[in-house]
This record gives C-alpha cells, sequence and structure tokens, in this order.
C-alpha cells in the first residue's frame, strides 16, 4: 500500500534524476517552489495549497520533466483520495515564503507624529473656516431704545441705546447733525441726537473695527410734537453752504449743498463776474486771424431748493465758462455768496446753431469732415455737436445763419447773410 501511495512521487523523483536536475533549479526554471516540489515527490500533500494548484504544478512540473501530465494528475488524484492521505477540510491558496503574522497595533513614534500633525492640520484649517465665516459675516446692529418709530415726542434730543460688534463704531446720518460713538467690549452703545421739530428719520449703521464691514442700516423715525399735539416753533438754524467752496474751479455743472433750518426753501442764483478768455484762436483760409467779439454767456435760471427734515439741501446748477458769483439764499439769515470759476474741458467742444435760414456747411475736426453734415445744406433750426482735439475747419454758404458756440464762449454768427465764409479754430494750451 505504501508503494502505490507515493508512486507519483516516484515518478517525479526519478524523472527529474534522469533529467541530472536538483530541486533548487526546477523552482529556478519552472517557478514552482521547492516546497511545493518536495511535498509532491514526497507524498506530502498535506503540505500543498490545494488541489487546483497542485494539478497546476503538476501540468507545469510534468511538461519539464518529459512526463504526460494527466498520467500525472490521475496519479495524484488516486493517491489524494486514499484514507491514508489527510485532507484539509478546505484548500487554501499559497502563502508566502515569510509566514503571515495577525496584526497588531503598535504605537511607534512616527504614528505619534502623524497623529499630531494630522490634529494641527485639521484644527489649522477648521480655524480659518471660523475666521472665514466671522470675516465674511455682516455685523449686527439692533436698537433697543427706541424699539421702533416714535410719534409724538416732545423733546429735541434723544438717547438712542443699541447693540452691535465689540467695539464697532456706530454712525448716525440724515439728521441735521450726525454724531457718531464707539460701542464698548460688549457691543453696547448709546448716542445722543438732536432732533428738529416735525419728522426726523435717523439712519445708524455700524462698521466692524475687525472685519471693516458695515451693517445693514436701522432707520427710525421720530416725530416732534409739543404737549398739545402742536409741531413746536421751529429752531432758527444759520445757513451753511458746504458746496461749492470759495474760488472752487468747475468744468461746467456745479455742485450745491449744505443745511438750513428743516424744510426751508433755499433759493440758488447766478451772476457773470468775469468773462471767460478764449482757449482758442480764429483764421481765414490764408492764416489771417479772426477777431472775435464774444458774447456774455446767458445765466442759468434760478435753482429752487427745499430743505429736508433734517436741514439738509442739495442740487447742481449748469453754467458757462467764465467766473460766477452763486447766490445762496433762504429766510430769515444773511444769503451767502460763493465765487466760482468755470473752466473749459480738454479739446474744443461746442455746437453750430443754424438759425435765420438753411446754410450750406463743411465741418472737418481734426481733419475728419462729419458724416452726413459735411459737404450738404444744414436747415434752419438744426444744431451740429462739436468735438475735436485741436483743429476745426468749418466753411458756411450763409455766414449770417451760422452762430458759434465753442468751449462754452458764444462766438456768435460767422458773417452776414448770404456771405460765404471759412475758419479755422484751433486749440492754443494754456
Amino acid at each position: 500500500m505504501t508503494d502505490q501511495v507515493h508512486k507519483l512521487g516516484e515518478v517525479l523523483r526519478a524523472a527529474r534524476e534522469a533529467k541530472g536536475v536538483d530541486l533548487t533549479r526546477v523552482e529556478r526554471e519552472t517557478k514552482i517552489r521547492e516546497r511545493y516540489l518536495s511535498a509532491l515527490e514526497r507524498g506530502e500533500y498535506r503540505e500543498l495549497p490545494g488541489s487546483v494548484y497542485t494539478k497546476g504544478f503538476l501540468r507545469n512540473y510534468g511538461s519539464y520533466l518529459g512526463l504526460d501530465p494527466e498520467y500525472l494528475i490521475d496519479l495524484y488524484r488516486l493517491e489524494s483520495s486514499s484514507p491514508a492521505v489527510e485532507r484539509p477540510s478546505a484548500p487554501s491558496p499559497p502563502r508566502p515564503i515569510a509566514g503571515r503574522r495577525a496584526r497588531t497595533f503598535v504605537v511607534t513614534p512616527n504614528a505619534v507624529v502623524a497623529a499630531i500633525l494630522t490634529l494641527l492640520v485639521g484644527g489649522f484649517f477648521a480655524y480659518l473656516g471660523y475666521e472665514f465665516v466671522n470675516f465674511a459675516r455682516t455685523p449686527e446692529l439692533r436698537i433697543t431704545d427706541p424699539v421702533g418709530n416714535v410719534n409724538g415726542y416732545a423733546e429735541l434730543t434723544m438717547t438712542v441705546r443699541g447693540v452691535t460688534a465689540p467695539n464697532a463704531t456706530v454712525t448716525v446720518s440724515n439728521l441735521r447733525e450726525n454724531p457718531s460713538v464707539e460701542a464698548d467690549a460688549d457691543g453696547s452703545f448709546e448716542i445722543d441726537v438732536e432732533l428738529v421739530p416735525g419728522s426726523n428719520v435717523m439712519r445708524l449703521i455700524a462698521r466692524d473695527p475687525v472685519t471693516g464691514r458695515d451693517s445693514e442700516i436701522e432707520e427710525r423715525t421720530v416725530v416732534v410734537v409739543t404737549d398739545d399735539g402742536e409741531s413746536p416753533t421751529p429752531e432758527v438754524v444759520a445757513l451753511t453752504v458746504s458746496e461749492p467752496a470759495m474760488d472752487a474751479t468747475s468744468t461746467g455743472t456745479v455742485t450745491i449743498s449744505g443745511t438750513a433750518s428743516p424744510s426751508a426753501a433755499v433759493a440758488v442764483s447766478a451772476v457773470l463776474a468775469t468773462p471767460a478768455t478764449p482757449t482758442f484762436r480764429v483764421t481765414d483760409p490764408s492764416g489771417t486771424a479772426v477777431a472775435i467779439e464774444p458774447a456774455d454767456p446767458t445765466a442759468p435760471e434760478s435753482l429752487a431748493l427745499t430743505a429736508d427734515p433734517s436741514g439738509a439741501f442739495s442740487g447742481s446748477m449748469s453754467l458757462a465758462a467764465g467766473g460766477w458769483d452763486l447766490t445762496i439764499v433762504t429766510d430769515g439769515v444773511e444769503p451767502v455768496v460763493r465765487r466760482v470759476t468755470v473752466v473749459p474741458g480738454e479739446g474744443l467742444r461746442g455746437t453750430i446753431r443754424v438759425t435765420g435760414g438753411d446754410s450750406y456747411l463743411e465741418v472737418e475736426e481734426d481733419g475728419t469732415p462729419i458724416a452726413g453734415v459735411s459737404g450738404g445744406i444744414v436747415a434752419d433750426g438744426e444744431t451740429v455737436e462739436l468735438a475735436a482735439t485741436d483743429d476745426l475747419r468749418i466753411r458756411a454758404g450763409n455766414a449770417g445763419a451760422v452762430h458759434i458756440t465753442l468751449n462754452g464762449i458764444v462766438i456768435g454768427e460767422m458773417g452776414g447773410d448770404g456771405a460765404v465764409v471759412e475758419w479755422r479754430i484751433t486749440r492754443e494750451d494754456g
């Protein structure tokens, strides 16, 4: 029985020895581990990984030795089914040369360092997220007193209280006087505001010193009345003008702003003080200077403004080139006068106004004819806009109907009725 059991191994060993090779060389050339080759030759099938792998070994080993692989497999089936050979309940795959060990948790210095770094990186990103959320957040502003709008308030001073970001600056706007205050370390603040008879609409905003962001605007309306329900006698407020400053310079549109009595009517008028000096010269086709006598510009209509409940007023007025005296007037106080000089802008800008008849026109701006105008008839009542950098050429077939305004200076008509006149207008720096 023993000879039969080990017949496969004897066949393999005899064929190998006949080939003159050892197990080490067979392992190298067949890639089958020496321990498995030895187990096959000794018939120790318990040391083999399983039936499927063993049959594969036999095919490779048999081919290498020149034996019939199927014959070897049949011998293996016969011997492996013998009761004398104990088989494992389930085949296991080949194991690596080094035996496997159960994993155990080992604390090493590298593991400790890695854990600390992970915690630090996670904490850093958590901090960045926290800072980003706080930086992007609009600061809180909550008015606690008065909670809402107030009607029938009998005083001209009110203390406003609230809560905002710590150390934030709270600023009042839209009143006659607009104070500001810094909140304390807890964000609490209180600020005294001056009111005027009638409706007072105060607006408050807070700026966070850490993020530099502003809160939403909080608004309260306070209506000041006397004990009998009537508005108290308005307080006379001196007229102040913040714009324009004295001897201000403008290029055409002048802003007027300031404060007066609440809801007061404010009138602004302008009077020409000094005519503008032309910043260009006019010549005929031969280069001879053309004497021009600019007309004084017409003063604009008076500007009517109304102060708001806080007494603030503002508006604007368009003025031609020259020096102008602006007079700002309101009832009960001395008027305020501001001298403003209006200077022309860059280049040569103005209009050609055709009036009193049609006229043939040739108009070139810096050597380029104006499309749709130059070389044609311009009808009575039409206006041509001029915008050149350095040079204008104007030729009129009915010069008496052609009136030119340039850089805010009214030049007037180019010549007599029916006359053919050509001008070249060039800019003079300084």
